[in-house]
């Protein structure tokens, strides 16, 4: 029997195989996963324990999870298809391993209960929903106010008509009219009794259910997917707020709407064989729009009771299975903070409705439990902005280029059922804005409280999504010295930049070492392709000029340790894998109180200049070798201390500007940053250099 070629990862969005060699699984039964195999026929999933085979189980796709939970221990699974197997694979089930076990389709369909609203809650769960959260119902109150005043949109022509509102100014002002306005006031109208706003909900549905959904709306439109994102993710919900409202043939033209776009869904789940290809940024919420659509129109006659269980099924198997792509059992998220806040909770509604219609639980597996010990870590709302990845830069509600999206309270859902009492204390804070902007789905969803997760504590290290936070004073935000760091497996495509080995420091919120670059008017900006994914915008180091692949699932970078010592806090990183030349790179970290001292150690196979690049938000000024800025209250003073033998070069114009290839009218003005290069010779092998900060952050 031979072994099969496509054994490792060829594409950015190939599935990370599992259980990886050597790893410790920490729920069971465990997803069993692979990259699709050449030739035809089934595959038969086989595991086995030091007493022989304990499994033999045939599939039609690459991933597979058994029916019954796997005991604690050691054990060896493979993948066979004809003649060809994919090798054997060492790993272990935990004794602490979680007993998840997934629910089915049909159960599932048989739990929906008659009645409506049933899908965000129910008519008995409303009074205490009210009494436990009335922040959150007098935000929502303000919010239908705002909604109230705003008119119904057109629909959207920008793919038609060169006159028209282009595609990006339109969609972010559709997510007001339909994430927001739509949802508020259907919201007001299940909530409260409001029969205005209900009234005021029910034109702007059919408005929308009115539209074209093959267009400029469809999910799979060349021009831009978001309206119909939007419309797929909000009109499930709004069909069971409102269908008291609604008249038989409304109910029916909405429901029909609703399925068109759960086919859209399904289609392009297929289209990308999301199964092995899950590293689809817009993809992973589709399943849930595609169970959710399943779950209200159970009894509306416009679908089959075979399409619904197929709907159902899918979206069961990737959450029960081979979902999150961009987390792991750590809790962390690979794209980044800012789009953690929103694409953690995409689909919270359909995993709420699924646990109270079946009492099984898709919040059961590790990465839920663990998800608030990552944004305390890295969504810290105090910080000026929140690295890694697209939107770092966003500091929250103000920012100018994606207002509301930064993110409206991400602990919400989770905080709440899973604390700490950090993450509770927080959420708190978080939940009176002067009206909501994004993010309605998920404020009145009965939610269990479990209080399962641990404080991060000073060091918090997040191994499969390859983030790392460490911080001298958690507890004291307002002295608190954070270095955050990245060395991950996964690469420099899709929202990430090839920035492995970057690091980033704060005091007191205030960001004092940061990436740099933004999108611009849009994502994909000449700007945002030629500095802003590059490793030149960020704090790496370049060989000859050259940084680590762009767009590349071979950028990637490994933790080689971490350590608590004391008062002093240690890591130790490597990425020179990460580089398409040859060189090997490893950066060490040491923070204590007052400093963070950082060390490179290099080698090469020929001989190259290595710039040492370094971002900042305030002007620098030389300083010996080294430099110094002070910005809102705190200094920051580089010293070198080895390999570096003169000053560094400062710069505070980008190589590509911010609005470069983008006409004058859609200009966008953002903060000033600078950019600090240190000029190493060919044959340094080692470089460090401490950070001396100091002050008292001036509050926002």
């Amino acid at each position: 029997m031979t072994l099969w070629e496509n054994r490792e990862r060829a594409r950015n969005d190939d599935l990370f195989p599992a259980p990886a060699e050597g790893a410790t699984v920490l729920e069971t039964p465990p997803c069993f996963s692979w990259l699709p195999a050449p030739g035809e026929g089934r595959y038969v999933v086989v595991v086995k324990n030091e007493n022989g085979e304990v499994l033999r189980s045939e599939c039609d796709e690459n991933c597979f999870v058994p029916e019954k939970p796997l005991a604690p221990g050691a054990y060896i699974w493979d993948v066979i298809r004809g003649n060809a197997h994919r090798g054997e694979t060492r790993f272990t089930v935990s004794p602490d391993a979680i007993p998840f076990l997934r629910p089915t389709p049909e159960e599932v369909l048989a739990g929906v209960p008659a009645g409506h609203p049933r899908h965000l809650f129910s008519p008995a769960d409303i009074p205490a929903l009210l009494a436990e959260r009335p922040e959150e119902a007098a935000t929502l109150r303000r919010t239908v106010r705002v909604a109230l005043a705003d008119p119904i949109p057109e629909p959207p022509r920008f793919a038609r008509d060169p006159s028209a509102l282009p595609y990006r100014e339109y969609f972010g002002r559709f997510r007001e009219d339909c994430d927001r306005d739509l949802v508020a006031l259907s919201l007001g109208y299940a909530l409260f009794g409001d029969v205005e706003s209900g009234e005021a909900a029910r034109a702007r549905l059919l408005a929308f259910v009115s539209w074209d959904p093959d267009g400029e709306c469809s999910l799979e439109s060349e021009t831009g997917d978001e309206i119909g994102l939007s419309l797929a993710r909000c009109l499930s919900a709004v069909y069971d707020l409102l269908y008291p409202l609604l008249s038989d043939g409304e109910r029916a033209t909405v429901a029909r709407r609703i399925a068109d776009y759960a086919r859209q869904c399904e289609r392009r789940l297929r289209k990308l064989d999301y199964l092995s290809h899950p590293g689809n940024s817009h993809a992973g919420r589709l399943p849930a729009y595609l169970g959710e659509a399943a779950l209200v129109l159970a009894d509306a006659g416009v679908v089959d009771r075979t399409t619904l269980l197929s709907w159902l099924g899918y979206a069961l198997r990737v959450y029960g299975g081979i979902f999150p792509h961009y987390g792991g059992t750590d809790g962390g998220w690979a794209e980044g903070p800012f789009y953690a806040t929103s694409y953690i909770r995409w689909y919270l509604p359909f995993f709420s409705a699924v646990e109270r219609y079946t009492g099984k639980s898709l919040f059961a597996r590790p990465f839920y439990r663990n998800l608030t010990r990552f944004l305390l870590a890295f969504c810290d709302p105090s910080r000026e902005n929140h690295p890694f990845g697209d939107g770092y830069w966003s500091p929250g509600e103000s920012d100018a280029e994606w207002p509301g999206f930064f993110a409206q309270n991400p602990y919400r859902y989770y905080a709440r059922r899973f604390g700490p009492p950090s993450a509770e204390k927080r959420s708190r804070e978080l939940e009176s804005p002067a009206y909501y902007k994004l993010h309605l789905l998920d404020l009145f969803l009965p939610t269990p409280r479990e209080g399962t997760t641990p404080e991060p504590g000073r060091l918090a290290v997040f191994p499969d999504t390859g983030l790392i936070a460490m911080r001298t004073s958690p507890d004291a935000p307002e002295r608190d010295l954070a270095c955050l760091v990245r060395a991950s497996r996964f690469g420099s495509d899709s929202h990430r930049h090839p920035d492995q080995g970057g690091f980033a420091l704060f005091f007191g919120g205030v960001a004092l070492l940061s990436p740099s670059g933004y999108f611009g008017r849009r994502y994909g900006t000449k700007h945002h392709r030629e500095w802003t994914n590059t490793s030149r915008a960020h704090n790496v180091p370049l060989f000859g000029g050259v940084g680590q692949y762009e767009n590349d699932y071979r950028a990637v970078g490994s933790i080689l340790s971490t350590e608590e010592d004391g008062e002093t806090l240690r890591a130790t990183v490597s990425a020179g894998g990460a580089y398409p030349v040859s060189v090997g790179w490893t950066r060490s970290f040491s923070l204590s109180d007052g400093a963070l001292t950082v060390t490179d150690e290099f080698s090469q196979d020929e001989p190259r200049e290595i710039s040492l690049c370094l971002h900042t938000l305030s002007r620098p000024a030389p300083d010996g070798n080294g430099f110094r800025l002070t910005r809102r209250g705190v200094t920051l003073i580089c010293r070198p201390i080895e390999g570096i033998d003169r000053p560094p070069e400062i710069s505070d114009a980008f190589a590509v500007g911010i609005n470069e290839g983008e006409p004058a009218e859609y200009a966008v003005s953002m903060p000033e940053q600078y950019h600090v290069t240190f000029r190493l010779a060919p044959d340094v092998r080692r470089a460090s250099m401490t950070f001396f900060v100091s002050g008292e952050p001036e509050k926002s």
